[in-house]
């Protein structure tokens, strides 16, 4: 899967661009009912803007004070994290958190441009991930959000023991034998 569309690189290859941060929020169950679940769809722009949802639905995005960490890419077994912070909310938004679990729930930052808000393919993947931690505040909302995916918590720690291998001999590397 592409993490761009066509609409997307076109647009992006242009002189002259303005990003929109789109973020989503999905699936947050409620303290008291977890079978019932909330999403929210949030974007940096100035003013709300549709654009399609995880299901390529058309869905309202509500403008707010967004900013996110860059993403850094490393290469060894780091897995990769992510803030994402809304500033200047009221404090009945926040007092709502309470009724909320964050932690756990599935978050996808994407940035777009305005003239491909009207293609499913008109947005680039910044990042995708699950909510690791939330801190709130009376004015602001940030969460850290973790890659789903990592070889450190996919691949086993261990490389070497020698009772799983009791066919080869303990002086020699298991490495370091070529396969007949």
């Amino acid at each position: 899967m592409a993490r761009a569309g066509a609409s997307y690189k076109g647009e992006a290859s242009n002189s002259e661009v303005s990003p929109i941060l789109l973020v989503r929020a999905l699936d947050i169950p409620a303290v008291n009912n977890p079978s019932v679940k909330v999403s929210l769809y949030l974007t940096g722009n100035q003013s709300d803007v549709t654009f399609f949802n995880e299901n390529d639905a058309s869905q309202l995005y509500t403008a707010c004070a967004l900013s996110y960490d860059q993403v850094a890419a490393s290469t060894d077994n780091e897995i990769g994290t992510v803030n994402v912070r809304l500033d200047n909310v009221s404090g009945t938004f926040t007092s709502l958190a309470k009724d909320y679990v964050l932690r756990g729930a599935r978050v996808h930052l994407l940035e777009t441009f305005a003239d491909t808000l009207g293609s499913p393919d008109g947005a680039r993947w910044i990042f995708q991930g699950h909510i690791e931690r939330a801190t709130i505040s009376i004015s602001a909302v940030e969460v850290m959000v973790k890659a789903d995916f990592s070889l450190s918590t996919r691949v086993p720690r261990r490389l070497y023991w020698v009772k799983d291998f009791p066919h080869l001999p303990s002086a020699k590397d298991p490495r370091a034998l070529a396969l007949k």
